[in-house]
C-alpha cells in the first residue's frame, strides 16, 4: 500500500491505523510518500508495529464521520542506490 503525506509532525510521518492495520493483516509493506520531496519510506509489517511512535486521535472524517487515529512513525526516508 502505497499513502502520500503533506507534512512532518516533529520528524513524524503520520498515517492512519485502519491503513495500518490492513497492511498487517495483508502482509504488505507500507510506503510512505512525503509530496515535498517525493522521498519514500517502507515499513514492513513487523516495523509497522515495532516503529510506532506516537498515536493520536480520534479524529473523525469529513467524508464518512468514522473515527480514526494517526500512527506516527520516525521520518527516514529510504536510501536510493543510483
Amino acid at each position: 500500500m502505497r499513502r502520500i503525506i503533506k507534512k512532518l509532525e516533529n520528524n513524524l510521518a503520520e498515517v492512519r491505523d485502519y491503513d495500518v492495520k490492513k497492511c498487517i493483516s495483508l502482509g504488505e509493506k507500507f510506503e510512505i510518500v512525503f509530496d515535498k520531496t517525493n522521498d519514500m519510506m517502507t515499513l514492513t509489517p513487523e516495523q509497522l508495529v515495532s516503529r510506532r511512535k506516537a498515536v493520536g486521535g480520534p479524529f473523525s472524517s469529513k467524508f464518512d464521520n468514522k473515527t480514526y487515529m494517526l500512527y506516527g512513525y520516525m521520518w527516514n526516508p529510504d536510501e536510493v542506490e543510483l
